[in-house]
């Protein structure tokens, strides 16, 4: 009788650490979020791994308790521990590990370096450049350690309008509850009273998207009376009225996930390794660039 071999892409389970590969993000209603899980299922089902998905601030303790192949660490700038929870689990755990990070080095862990500060500069300069005051968008994150100022995108937007003479910059920001109805919300009520905004940066893409539909609902014309340019890669599959104009990098789903799949294929122990993701503009229709805006077809 022969033996049936159910799956000849996966690895012996003795060599692996166990667990698959775990996404610990931020949020489960981000776009960003759901398309990255995608992608890191697709890619993880090839070597014979399962994925699974922690979105609430308990990583830590999830995975002192339970090894993964590997583990992608979004939220570590974010965090006040962050960054020594990162260390410790390496110590103290086999887990492959990924952190996302623009403050730390690699240790024995890999880390995704990739900072919004300089697309921050970049995308509140272009707006300003046409228009009187740009404002902000941006989750009410003040229930986190440090606060919504400590945020790096809300930091950077603050110092881009220091640079422009704009302050103060508490005027230029309008706070959302966290996820996508929250924002719709408030931002239909922002674009049907008297402050409307004609230039907004987005904090994140799932906000760009909210924004976009509630002009479409309140009758504002885009982007000849609203200009809108996320800081964050937008979806494809998110953007239901046309393509978001966006600062971000370029094939992020597919380049992560092949950062933390590869990190959970690999067997033994190794130095960590760094992996630089620059940020680039890609317009939309939602500005009034000069230059083409991307076919969705691209993406």
């Amino acid at each position: 009788m022969v033996a049936a071999n159910y799956d000849d892409a996966a690895p012996p389970a003795a060599a692996r650490r166990g667990g698959g590969v775990v996404l610990a993000l931020s949020s489960l209603g981000d776009p960003w979020g759901v398309q990255l899980t995608s992608q890191v299922r697709q890619d993880a089902l090839c070597t014979g791994l399962s994925t699974l998905v922690l979105t609430d601030p308990r990583w830590y303790e999830h995975l002192l308790g339970a090894e993964a192949d590997a583990a992608l660490l979004t939220a570590i700038d974010l965090e006040q521990d962050g960054p020594r929870r990162v260390r410790s689990l390496s110590d103290r755990t086999r887990s492959g590990l990924v952190a996302f990070s623009a403050q730390m080095e690699p240790e024995r862990f890999d880390v995704v370096s990739s900072s919004p500060v300089p697309a921050v500069h970049h995308a509140y300069a272009r707006l300003r450049a046409r228009h009187d005051r740009v404002h902000l968008l941006a989750p009410d994150l003040r229930s986190r350690p440090g606060g919504v100022l400590s945020m790096p995108r809300v930091a950077a937007f603050v110092d881009a309008v220091a640079v422009h003479d704009d302050a103060p910059a508490e005027q230029h920001m309008r706070l959302t509850p966290e996820g996508t109805r929250g924002t719709f919300e408030i931002a239909l009520d922002w674009l049907n009273g008297p402050d409307r905004p004609s230039a907004v940066l987005c904090y994140t893409g799932y906000q760009a998207v909210a924004l976009r539909l509630a002009a479409a609902r309140a009758g504002v014309e885009v982007p000849e009376e609203l200009e809108i340019i996320a800081i964050g890669d937008v979806p494809a599959e998110a953007e239901l009225l046309g393509p978001i104009s966006y600062y971000g990098v370029d094939d992020v789903f597919a380049r992560l996930s092949g950062v933390v799949v590869d990190r959970a294929v690999e067997r033994g122990d190794r130095p960590g390794r760094l992996h630089r993701f620059d940020w680039e503009y890609f317009p939309g229709t939602t500005t009034r660039d000069d230059e083409t805006p991307r076919n969705p077809d691209d993406r």
